[in-house]
């Protein structure tokens, strides 16, 4: 019950920005390495799908073929998401502590009851 009344402390402009340069370098690397190691992976496979192609396996060739474009693209998405960031942390919208009190409100549903 007193927890209710407890505020979370605020933090200053300058912690707020170490923060939110955290959390956008580690997205950043996160999403830039599985990217490019993708874009790699989906190219080998791009690669040996085109060999497969110019052999007597023409249509294993081409199936492998097209799931090495899908990882390729998905490769370029990850990537373009490890790239692209807010400007500053004003663009984000903060985060609101809701004040629950569902719990005195809230009715006992009998399963059985037909409404």
């Amino acid at each position: 019950m007193a927890d209710q009344n407890v505020k979370a402390p605020r933090r200053t402009r300058t912690g707020r920005l170490r923060a939110f340069d955290r959390a956008r370098w580690m997205k950043m690397s996160k999403y830039t390495v599985s990217g490019l190691a993708s874009i790699i992976a989906g190219l080998i496979v791009v690669i040996l799908g085109i060999l497969l192609y110019t052999a007597s396996y023409y249509q294993a060739g081409f199936l492998i073929g097209g799931f090495g474009v899908i990882i390729v693209i998905i490769g370029i998405v990850r990537l373009l998401i490890g790239f692209i960031n807010p400007a500053i942390p004003e663009d984000l919208t903060p985060l609101e502590i809701r004040e629950d009190n569902t719990t005195d409100e809230a009715e006992a549903v009998d399963d059985n009851t037909i409404a």
